[in-house]
């Protein structure tokens, strides 16, 4: 995750999701879910859940798909998700 001008990104690599670019370049909005059991949710519970909604694009050039890429040798392009909201679940 990248933080500019108070604008958080998070950066997915991606190889294959065609029918899910397909899908952001009709409609950029989603919503992601996500969990850890590592990070303690709310009280004292092992594991909690995220929701985050925002804006997506895939990139297969410049500075965050390379920055993907070298760390993810696999991946074609690079999934940027612009966070509007973000809220814990658990």
């Amino acid at each position: 995750m990248v933080k500019e001008n108070n604008i958080e990104k998070i950066f997915i690599p991606a190889a294959g999701m065609t029918s899910t670019e397909n899908d952001v370049k009709e409609n950029d909005n989603v919503i992601l879910t996500m969990a850890a059991r590592e990070v303690e949710g709310f009280n004292g519970y092992q594991g909690t859940g995220f929701r985050i909604i925002g804006s997506a694009e895939f990139l297969n050039e410049g500075d965050y798909f390379n920055q993907v890429h070298d760390k993810y040798s696999f991946a074609n392009r690079a999934l940027v998700v612009t966070v509007k909201e973000d809220k814990q679940l658990l």
